[in-house]
């Protein structure tokens, strides 16, 4: 950072302070900036006028300028969900957000480490790594190594006294990240006694448990200025797997495949159909003496015209039904149960202290807290043993396959498996988090106050991979003989048996020793670390020792901040010397070679906000103020950015407000964007050259094309896939980082209407409509991409080319190297209504209602330059319509509550693939359907110390759509029943 910058944070700071030494505003949340919202009653009567989400300015929620959806902890308890992610999905905004269904089994990501139970928000489906995380409006450490995203299962459950969720310009506030907006956690304070809560439940099926305590005991002292509260707090999940639902397992689950008997033009026949028992046919055999992979955990072996199971008894091909390369029943490998775990087993241990002293009202001092620890394990999919050679003398041989090879004069037969019977893969991951904040604030004179503070943050991450193979010991336990001086069977090698092999037997089913796994499979385990450093200092307050507009005084909040972000990676040595799995393990287990990373940056920043309150209380004008909001950013990295906001309100009458915002917001790249290391990467390319696709680009592809192969020295008449010796493996390339990378900038501008009408008491209907346009989106293109938009711009002198090699002589692609890139482009618009009501009567008690609705108008991506735009609402994770009513009745010490939960369907399949083909698939299953989840609780208050509830969540025990994927959006979960119980001694 320059010595002028650092010059101007601490001269500005002081020529503010200077005339405004008589100043005083609304007391702040420990100096923090909280927010508010239709569930802040509890913070308002604890701080009086509270900060709002979205700004430093202490005003009114009725006077905020920005749309806020608010819930507070009553909301989170009634919903009886734990796992507060779970619990967001609810808001219109946050549905694309990952909860544990979506980080568990195959959904994590290809050769993802330490992503096992993380919980990560999505805001507005633009990203997690978009959506900036608080923690009483300050940041928070990321729980990923090389990205900022936060998981949730940091934030303590019961410390939530109410959590913000902003749409709107939050860069110019807040710094990066917060190009969709923020979620603004704001934890309880000033807690006095001890309190306790206790739930427990399961699914209507016996499974998927769930545990959770809490324990917070506090303290006021010094007659209520200071205050000391401790937090722990316990929650465990058990795992729920694929085959834990009848209706996932084989035969019942249904998959869409392709229709071999499909006939265009043809009523009634479609390209797409639902077919039960789907199977993975055994009919493909290169030569005699080969086991293909097939079988219910069996192999195929076909000596002649004979056809064997690994166990020996003939083989059973089920039918060939209508589609391609699939079956129905006998011994073909089932296709359901690939998918693994659809929640993981989690556990995790929450540590917070909170305190604070209030010297004076010109010094107060407060400290934070935390320890979290979170674990998460889950299976994935299983592997397979594919092209493993074994001699006629193993004894593990069948008679009839060792006397079938004896007499087609065979030496050996060679493995091919799906090993459903072997353990199977997965990751136990293990993340630490500590977080520290030491904060002082206070006023200065009636018209100012001050708030500085320091955070550090440190993330620990152990990741563990579960069950991956060691190509050379597997081989050796395959390879079994029976020893002459024993009679046992034994490893073939003597060296492997002296180091621990047991031999291991896969002809048959589950006949595998467990004894031999410990041999054959191993746990690598890699760590890494991720570290913030935040210190910030504030101004807030008004002008009004020196004038004030008819509004009201013009208020203002300015300050600084420095922020260090670092992460570092330490694979276990043998994934990154791809010591695991085998060469001939198949497509789907490529050995994983990591490389070793870290990354850090840091950034100096300025930033100030004013509201200008025009009018007040005057006819027609009972509110009218505007405002603005800018920081200016220099970052190690990318260089300055720069973030505005304005804003204005309008209340003509009491009853109603117009409110609208327009700005800009920046994120700078991450860790991983920027400093990834080179690393070497394996996948398979679609060679846009190739003649049969040389129609399926631009006008541009086929010039190109030929002009690539021929100056490579190939053949560009004969240029075909069949004639490529690398067509159906992995190319191996190189993926890195890119220092080159620039800022991403989002244009956000929201307009909306508050209505209050006083003749309706305790009505609120707010409305807002949200537009966010993302240019310089960073994003990574795979190897097909890189290769197509080489051919398809104007001329070959491109980037894209220029990352791609093709081999001399023939011209065929034989590398790569993909990096992020500033390519991609989003647009995101929609409408968000939030209504709440209370209506409260002596007699039938209080009747809270609460609606929260959202449209999505717009989700459009463009991947990357000169591709066509990809529409992404209506889409799995992303409906068009979203909506939660929420009733909660209250008479006496009885509370019952109510919650709908509805979504509206979503699309099976992407536009690209329908658009122009009525035939595609059968109306009746163009749709996911909707969901209408009904959860209902009743709370029963025995006395003033203590209560219990009870409830049911998904009341129908809606069941997901056929062909579904996880959680879109009915969860397979189904019905969950909970009890709990709440003890409070002490306090208020």
């Amino acid at each position: 950072m320059s010595r002028t910058i650092r010059r101007t944070l601490l001269t500005g700071a002081a020529l503010l302070v200077a005339p405004l030494a008589q100043a005083q505003t609304a007391p702040q949340d420990g100096g923090a900036p909280p927010s508010t919202g239709t569930q802040g009653a509890e913070d308002q009567a604890d701080t009086g006028e509270i900060v709002v989400t979205g700004s430093r300015i202490a005003r009114p929620d009725y006077a905020a300028p920005n749309p806020i959806v608010s819930f507070g902890a009553a909301d989170i308890q009634q919903s009886g969900n734990t796992n507060v992610t779970a619990f967001l999905q609810r808001v219109p905004a946050l549905t694309n957000s990952i909860d544990g269904s979506r980080s568990a089994g195959n959904a994590q990501a290809d050769g993802a480490v330490g992503q096992a139970g993380l919980n990560l928000l999505d805001l507005r489906g633009l990203g997690t790594n978009r959506t900036l995380v608080l923690v009483n409006g300050r940041r928070h450490v990321a729980s990923q190594f090389d990205t900022a995203a936060v998981d949730i299962n940091t934030i303590p459950t019961d410390l939530i006294s109410r959590v913000d969720v902003l749409t709107g310009a939050a860069s110019a506030v807040y710094g990066a990240d917060g190009v969709s907006g923020v979620v603004n956690f704001i934890l309880h304070r000033d807690f006095e006694g001890l309190g306790a809560r206790a739930q427990m439940g399961a699914s209507s099926r016996g499974d998927a448990a769930n545990r959770f305590a809490s324990l917070i005991g506090g303290r006021n002292f010094a007659d209520g200025r200071g205050n000391v509260t401790l937090a722990y707090e316990y929650n465990a999940e058990e795992a729920l797997a694929n085959d834990d639902r009848s209706y996932l397992r084989s035969p019942s689950r249904v998959f869409f495949v392709n229709n071999r008997n499909y006939v265009a033009g043809q009523a009634g026949s479609f390209q797409k159909i639902p077919v039960r028992d789907n199977r993975y046919t055994g009919g493909y055999f290169d030569a005699d003496g080969v086991l293909q992979p097939g079988g219910s955990y069996a192999n195929i072996l076909k000596i002649g015209d004979r056809f064997f199971r690994g166990d020996g008894q003939p083989y059973t091909f089920g039918p060939q039904n209508e589609t391609f390369d699939y079956s129905n029943g006998g011994d073909d490998t089932p296709v359901a149960g690939y998918i693994g775990d659809i929640l993981p087993r989690t556990r995790r241990h929450a540590v917070n202290l909170l305190t604070h002293y209030d010297v004076s009202d010109a010094f107060k001092l407060s400290v934070e807290g935390k320890f979290v620890q979170a674990s998460a394990r889950t299976f994935s999919s299983y592997s397979g043993t594919y092209g493993v050679p074994i001699t006629l003398d193993n004894p593990f041989l069948p008679a009839p396959i060792l006397a079938a090879a004896q007499a087609a004069g065979l030496t050996s037969v060679t493995i091919n498996r799906n090993n459903f019977d072997l353990p199977r893969r997965g990751e136990d991951d293990r993340r630490r988090t500590w977080r520290g904040v030491v904060d002082a604030s206070g006023r200065i004179g009636d018209h100012a106050s001050y708030d500085a503070y320091y955070t550090y943050g440190r993330t620990d991450v152990r990741a563990t991979k579960l069950n991956d193979r060691l190509p050379a010991r597997s081989s050796q336990a395959l390879d079994a003989i029976r020893d002459p001086a024993t009679g046992q069977i034994v490893c073939r090698s003597v060296e492997a048996r002296a180091a621990g092999c047991v031999p291991l037997n896969t002809f048959g089913t589950f006949v595998a020793d467990p004894a031999s796994f410990a041999y054959v499979y191993d746990d690598p385990v890699s760590n890494a670390r991720v570290q913030q450093h935040v210190a910030n200092a504030t101004l807030t307050g008004d002008f009004g020792a020196f004038f004030e507009l008819p509004g009201g005084p013009v208020q203002f909040a300015a300050g600084g901040e420095y922020r260090r972000e670092s992460s570092r990676f330490r694979p276990a040595q043998g994934l990154i010397d791809g010591a695991y799995y085998s060469p001939a393990d198949g497509v789907y287990d490529e050995p994983l070679n990591l490389t070793p990373s870290s990354g850090r940056f840091d950034v100096w920043e300025l930033f100030g906000e004013l509201n200008v309150p025009l009018l007040k209380d005057l006819p027609f004008a009972h509110l009218l103020s505007v405002g603005a909001a800018g920081r200016y950013s220099d970052y190690s990295t990318v260089g300055s950015t720069n973030a505005y906001q304005f804003n204005a309100i309008y209340a003509p009458v009491a009853d109603i407000s117009f409110r609208g915002s327009y700005g800009r917001s920046v994120r700078a790249p991450n860790i991983a964007e920027v400093f990834r290391p080179r690393t070497g990467l394996s996948d398979f390319i679609e060679d846009p050259c190739y003649l049969a696709n040389r129609d399926q680009g631009t006008q541009f592809r086929a010039a190109n094309c030929q002009v690539l192969i021929t100056s490579a020295g190939g053949n560009n008449a004969q240029f075909t896939q069949d004639r490529n010796p690398d067509a159906n493996l992995n190319i191996v390339g190189i993926e890195q980082g890119n220092a080159a990378l620039d800022p991403e900038v989002a244009r956000t501008w929201t307009a909306g209407i508050v209505a209050r009408p006083g003749f309706v008491p305790r009505l609120q209907i707010g409305a807002d409509w949200y537009d966010i346009r993302l240019r310089g989106a960073i994003t990574r293109a795979t190897p097909t991409d890189l290769a197509r938009l080489c051919v398809d711009l104007e001329s070959i002198d491109n980037p894209y080319c220029a990352a791609v090699s093709r081999r001399q002589g023939t011209g065929y692609i034989n590398g790569y190297t993909v990096s992020p890139q500033n390519v991609a482009a989003f647009r995101t618009a929609g409408l968000e209504v939030n209504l709440s009501y209370v209506v409260e009567r002596e007699g039938i008690g209080r009747f809270d209602l609460r609606l929260v609705g959202g449209y999505l108008h717009r989700l459009e991506l463009i991947p990357l330059p000169g591709a066509a735009v990809t529409d992404n609402r209506d889409q799995p994770f992303r409906p068009k319509y979203t909506a939660v009513f929420s009733p909660t009745w209250t008479i006496g010490r009885l509370t019952t509550s109510y919650n709908l939960r509805y979504q509206s369907g979503t699309r099976r399949f992407s536009r690209a693939e329908t658009n122009g083909r009525p035939d595609y698939v059968d109306p009746r299953y163009f749709r996911f359907k909707e969901l209408w989840q009904h959860d209902l609780q009743a709370q029963l208050e025995v006395d003033e110390r203590f209560s219990f509830y009870g409830g049911v969540n998904n009341l129908a025990d809606q069941k997901p759509d056929i062909g579904f994927e996880t959680n879109v959006p009915i969860s397979p979960l189904g019905r969950f029943v909970y009890l709990g119980a709440k003890l409070r001694y002490g306090g208020r």
